[in-house]
């Protein structure tokens, strides 16, 4: 038996130690998850599982400030943000309340022909089986809520394993979940390497993975997975915004500023690529470089705190490594650039680095902001297209018709016109396409997807 240790990213203090499952700990969970569903094909009754989630609403709702200090403590979001977050995983038990009182089958048509004629048919909706969620660290308590909340209130016993650096949010909101009533075999948290995470993910006891994290992780879990096991992978990207030359940076400038440097820019649809029409570059250079001087970056407890640590030194050194790496490629540093004291880095940005640099190329999960020039549309959107990461994109524009222009030029699962890439509410459908992932995510989205149909025809004489 092995012990991991969480430490706090800005402090460096040990905060908590856990117990890690071994592979045949895991593997037996999973297997007793898997007889659960059999003996329990229709899940716990629906009226049970909105009773669940209602108690479970007041409980976290009670509880949010612990839970609130406790994701600071481990995964340093300034506490602003993460207050904000919490209000979202409220909002998220809402909508799978919700989408348990909406699951139902449809009526399909017959004695429509000779062959339909004096038949009877409809459809019914049951638990698709077991749910491995396999999460990321950025956002613990909305994450949570996103990969379980949508399981229990399909019915579907679920695995939930976090990420390794920030696995005690999760704890506690399913604890809470066991004090609403869910009977605890409903729901597993799972402390466990990534062997045996990629061990459990390829059995064919699983029913459906929910998995956020990194491409290269995903695709490989696809890859190894068991046949007829459904999966919706959501990985990241790297958020392109076209700023047209009619543009209004006083809009445009601090709302990308925010979206870019938000949680030191540890979000998947984080602002990374602004490609700025070059009539107007030098202007929004200036403004942007004044709106990194104005975010204050420190402890992730202090509500002033705009900017807080990265994840991991590791991380830390890698944002670095790329930033340096684009500079010493032809980049011109506006600002930022630097590694700062309790794991933190300076909001920087770069001014046409590379296209050949891996902060052109890959998603830097870092405080950075890369702005290019361009003279026409056409080439701003031939730019922001040459990826293959496909999540949100944007643009500004104050001309209709360039906005509907770039609305249906822009690649993207979500194209957002005058505001940000990383605009996001519970209730929209949320997932990337090409190396950013597939499937899609969003409470009643996930629910919908983790029911399985079944077609009823029956002959009248």
């Amino acid at each position: 038996m092995s012990n991991l240790n969480i430490f706090n990213p800005y402090t460096d203090q040990l905060i908590s130690s856990e117990v890690i499952l071994s592979k045949k700990e895991a593997l037996g969970r999973l297997g007793d998850a898997y007889d659960l569903h059999k003996k329990n094909k229709n899940g716990l009754s629906k009226e049970f599982r909105i009773q669940i989630l209602e108690t479970f609403y007041e409980l976290l709702k009670n509880n949010s400030k612990e839970v609130i200090e406790l994701s600071v403590s481990e995964g340093g979001k300034p506490i602003k943000d993460t207050q904000f977050e919490l209000e979202r995983a409220l909002e998220g038990v809402k909508l799978g309340i919700h989408s348990v009182r909406n699951i139902n089958g449809e009526m399909i048509p017959m004695n429509l022909n000779a062959v339909s004629s004096k038949k009877l048919a409809f459809t019914t909706k049951s638990p698709i089986g077991v749910v491995f969620s396999i999460s990321a660290f950025n956002h613990p308590i909305n994450l949570t809520i996103h990969q379980i909340i949508p399981a229990v209130a399909a019915g579907c016993p679920v695995i939930y394993k976090p990420a390794l650096s920030t696995p005690l949010v999760s704890k506690k909101i399913i604890k809470l979940l066991y004090e609403a009533g869910l009977p605890k075999e409903w729901c597993t948290h799972l402390i466990c390497d990534n062997d045996t995470t990629a061990e459990l993910a390829k059995s064919n006891l699983i029913n459906y993975i929910s998995f956020i994290g990194s491409s290269k992780v995903g695709w490989s879990i696809k890859q190894k997975m068991a046949p007829g096991v459904k999966i919706v992978l959501e990985h990241g990207g790297t958020a392109p915004v076209i700023v047209a030359r009619d543009a209004d940076l006083k809009k445009a400038v601090p709302q990308i500023a925010n979206s870019g440097f938000y949680h030191a820019g540890q979000v998947c649809i984080s602002a990374q690529k602004i490609y700025v029409h070059k009539a107007i570059i030098d202007s929004f250079t200036s403004q942007l470089n004044l709106q990194a001087q104005l975010k204050k970056i420190g402890n992730p407890l202090s509500e002033k705190t705009f900017i807080g640590p990265i994840i991991s030194k590791s991380s830390l050194n890698r944002i670095d490594n790329w930033v340096q790496e684009a500079i010493n490629e032809g980049a011109t540093l506006i600002c930022g650039g630097n590694k700062l004291q309790n794991n933190c880095y300076e909001p920087t940005v770069l001014l046409n680095p590379s296209q050949n640099s891996l902060v052109s190329k890959e998603e830097i999960f870092g405080p950075i902001i890369c702005i290019y020039s361009f003279n026409e549309n056409e080439e701003a959107i031939q730019l922001a297209n040459n990826s293959p990461y496909i999540f949100q994109s944007a643009a500004y524009t104050n001309t209709l018709n360039e906005a509907f222009y770039f609305a249906n030029k822009l690649s993207g699962a979500s194209v957002i016109i005058n505001s940000h890439p990383a605009f996001r509410v519970d209730w929209m459908p949320f997932g990337g396409q090409g190396l950013s992932g597939e499937g899609l995510g969003g409470i009643e989205y996930s629910v919908k997807d983790m029911l399985k149909q079944k077609l009823v025809i029956i002959q009248q004489e």
